[in-house]
């Protein structure tokens, strides 16, 4: 017999609870909760829904199934990066930027920037940090918010803030992964 343990109940009645039933309890939800995480991936797999799965298959394998990726349905495209890096100022800082064309801030509004590539970049993917250029000193804390911008293919349009969340002069690096077509 293992070990007990008792547990108080509503009615003031204790209830007996070995550590092996302890033991069994948390296996059933481990493999609950393991079924709940590969649900997903067995949902978006690429075996249609209303298809049953092969008697040779099993979830697991499914599950397995590698996703497609740029070697699949990107063939004809090439990814690229582009960077820029501009100072709280809304200057481009030139020796740690590649492919960037120009930095200004909008207006007079306080951290709003505008920041343009020489490519397109409006079909990528925009990273943005706040950070100082250099490597030296500490950023202030804040927040940062990357869109593409209205108008443009090239620009993308930039917000700082400060720990609050109101609109504050930050400096911020900026990274953009895009696909260019090939040529043949």
């Amino acid at each position: 017999m293992g070990l007990e343990v008792r547990t108080p109940r509503r009615n003031g009645r204790s209830k007996r609870i070995t550590w092996a039933a302890r033991g069994v309890s948390v296996m059933a939800g481990t493999v609950i909760v393991g079924v709940l995480i590969a649900s997903p991936a067995v949902a978006h797999s690429s075996i249609p829904a209303d298809k049953p799965v092969p008697p040779n298959t099993s979830a697991s394998n499914v599950a397995k199934t590698p996703a497609k990726g740029l070697g699949e349905h990107e063939k004809k495209k090439q990814q690229k990066i582009v960077r820029a890096v501009v100072n709280s100022e809304g200057n481009l800082v030139k020796r740690q930027s590649f492919g960037a064309a120009s930095a200004t801030r909008v207006g007079t509004s306080t951290g709003t920037y505008q920041v343009c590539f020489d490519v397109p970049v409006n079909k990528g993917t925009y990273v943005a940090s706040i950070g100082l250029p250099g490597n030296v000193g500490t950023s202030a804390p804040g927040e940062i918010t990357v869109v593409g911008r209205i108008g443009t293919d090239n620009c993308l349009f930039i917000q700082t803030y400060n720990s609050e969340g109101v609109l504050a002069d930050r400096g911020f690096h900026v990274t953009v992964a895009y696909s260019q077509e090939r040529r043949r």
